[in-house]
């Protein structure tokens, strides 16, 4: 069988997957097109464990901030900090941090470019025309490209997932508030923690990164709904960690409603969130992208052609994708509690913490063998 496969995107995922197949003999074409990136990707201890199966750790450590604590805390009506719960990764031996996303991209898209020669074309894909042996791209230059195995990882609203799903009429977009400082008082406060600040309009997660080579603080706010505007927050103390001069940019995160869609169609097999899309709230998007990899890799390893891979993929991880849907969504509305609730939330957290988080983080963060 000829093991050629095409490409349509240039992001994390595209990158992951032409390192993982070109890695095991297969000839890449890439449409990279214009991809940006912004801020920082969470690595949770099962992106962190897939992460090892897929490069080399050593040459990434260096870029990377680790989380040894996690602190989540409650803004009261004064804006000043109540401790809710202390979590101590280092205690459980959980490796958690971050690492700038230009970064991540950048060392899968030279891992893949040491194996066999990829062809990367700097143009975007806005159509696919199916026949019988083969399908017809057409980029944005009315190029016509002709190929048979593809990997539609363009996001959630390229024109790959328009092709198999056919529709996003259960996509949900949820507003999130994204912003980096450079200040060494904000570093300082947020150096090896992740804080995540609950707010009545919202709650904000702050955590340490390296962005451009410096030391940096990564912030998201995400709001109640999307009509939520970001919280005025008029505390001299609470600015050293939350900038007053901070320039906010809106971004929009994308997670299903609930309905189960196709993955593959016509020799076309979506990858990362043009596949499956998760609620933003235990920052798994990245992190399974990188699990995706990892158990693609495991079934390369043992030789199983393309369309083997797709059929157990969708048989193995298609339930774990849902199961994380829904334990996203759940930390979500208890970190976005209103009235009543929310006080058993504070009072559940600050009396029994560890059990709480253990019953929602441990399905999430458990990792599977890639041996």
């Amino acid at each position: 069988m000829k093991k050629h496969l095409t490409i349509i995107g240039g992001g994390l995922s595209s990158w992951i997957a032409a390192s993982v197949f070109g890695g095991s003999g297969y000839s890449i074409e890439i449409f990279e097109g214009k991809n940006e990136s912004f801020g920082s990707q969470q690595i949770t201890p099962n992106g962190w464990e897939a992460l090892s199966h897929l490069i080399e750790l050593k040459n990434i450590k260096k870029y990377f901030e680790p989380f040894y604590n996690i602190y989540i805390k409650k803004l009261n009506s004064k804006n000043t900090l109540e401790l809710l719960y202390h979590h101590d990764l280092i205690e459980q031996n959980y490796n958690y941090g971050s690492i700038e996303r230009k970064s991540i991209i950048s060392f899968f898209k030279n891992h893949a470019l040491k194996n066999k020669p990829i062809k990367i074309l700097n143009s975007k894909v806005t159509h696919i025309v199916a026949n019988n042996n083969y399908n017809e791209l057409i980029d944005d230059k009315g190029k016509i490209f002709k190929t048979d195995l593809i990997i539609g990882s363009d996001g959630i609203d390229g024109v790959s997932r328009k092709f198999v799903v056919g529709s996003n009429n259960n996509i949900n977009k949820k507003k999130i508030y994204r912003t980096i400082s450079f200040k060494d008082s904000a570093y300082n406060l947020s150096k090896t923690i992740l804080q995540v600040l609950i707010h009545e309009n919202g709650y904000y997660v702050i955590y340490p990164a390296i962005i451009n080579n410096k030391k940096a603080t990564n912030y998201i706010f995400v709001p109640q709904n999307n009509e939520t505007e970001l919280p005025t927050l008029n505390n001299k103390i609470l600015n050293y960690l939350i900038p007053e001069d901070l320039e906010w940019k809106i971004t929009y995160a994308s997670f299903n409603d609930g309905e189960k869609t196709s993955i593959y169609k016509s020799g076309i097999f979506l990858f990362g969130d043009a596949a499956f899309t998760i609620p933003p709230h235990t920052a798994q998007a990245g992190n399974q992208i990188l699990e995706d990899a990892a158990y693609i890799k495991k079934l390369l390893n043992e030789n199983y052609d393309f369309y083997e891979i797709v059929n157990m993929f969708v048989k193995e991880r298609y339930l774990k994708k849902d199961m994380l849907a829904k334990k996203s969504k759940m930390v979500g509305e208890i970190l976005n509690a209103k009235n009543i609730v929310k006080y058993f939330r504070d009072h559940s957290l600050k009396l029994n913490g560890i059990d709480l988080l253990d019953k929602i983080l441990s399905p999430v963060w458990t990792t599977e063998s890639y041996e």
